[in-house]
């Protein structure tokens, strides 16, 4: 599983490098050709001017990423909503669930299916598994208690690299600004002898790369939060499933206690 994650982040990497790359590739030829204002301080602010767009660039790429993991996160929880509303257990108030029955479920679960590894399949198939095992209804609920806590967990891990990428926008935006006013100083002589264009310039890059760092992450860290709210309700949900429609109902008749 965390082969695929890394394997999933990596071409999430690759992809937002060639869509970045060709953005401010756009940007640079567009600058180049002297658009005027007010477009020319767009392209400004998102880092149309080589070299001094390399932080606008880096900020993007990491927002680009970023973007394209949680889009890949976003596919596969529709893919385990598609599987949740496979229809599994019995909804019936009054129906029960004997031994042979949750056997028979067991069986159908192992079979191949394309949900074969959902969130839903593996936590039913593991109860079913561990009653069939004891046949107690206690310890069942106890493997949907841990699964859930180990999904949740899972889920919590599986945003570090995002979380990493939502930090380092800023960060990476105040190295530019860092650079811009540290440049800028360097270019004391020059505005004192009236020439203020370079130190101006500095500082507007400066301030530049500031702005869109913190645009970038504002955008991002909703988009996060909102993903992540989705995963962990889609979790609890799940659970709630399990409790009301497998544990609860199952039924041991006392001739087999």
């Amino acid at each position: 599983m965390n082969n695929k994650k890394e394997r999933n982040e990596f071409d999430a990497f690759i992809i937002a490098l060639i869509a970045t790359s060709i953005i401010y590739g756009l940007l640079w030829l567009f600058f180049n050709f002297g658009i005027q204002n007010p477009t020319h301080r767009i392209y400004l602010l998102l880092g149309g001017l080589w070299p001094q767009g390399t932080i606008q660039f880096l900020t993007t790429l990491a927002f680009s990423w970023a973007l394209f993991i949680l889009g890949s996160k976003s596919r596969k929880l529709k893919w385990q909503e598609n599987a949740f509303r496979t229809p599994l257990l019995p909804e019936d108030e009054h129906k029960v669930l004997l031994p042979d029955e949750i056997n028979e479920l067991r069986l159908q679960l192992s079979e191949d299916s394309e949900y074969k590894d959902s969130i839903v399949f593996s936590t039913l198939r593991m109860a079913c598994t561990k009653f069939r095992a004891n046949k107690s209804a206690q310890e069942t609920m106890d493997v949907v208690k841990i699964q859930t806590e180990i999904n949740m967990n899972y889920l919590d891990s599986s945003f570090s690299i995002i979380r990493y990428l939502a930090w380092s926008i800023p960060s990476i935006g105040f190295i530019g600004t860092v650079f811009g006013i540290s440049g800028a100083l360097g270019r004391v002589d020059e505005a004192a002898a009236g020439d203020i264009s370079g130190v101006t310039s500095l500082l507007g890059t400066a301030f530049d790369t500031t702005f869109l760092a913190l645009f970038l992450s504002i955008i991002l860290m909703f988009r996060i939060h909102r993903i992540q709210q989705k995963e962990e309700n889609f979790i609890i949900n799940v659970q709630e499933h399990m409790m009301t429609n497998f544990v609860n109902r199952i039924y041991v008749p006392k001739a087999e206690r």
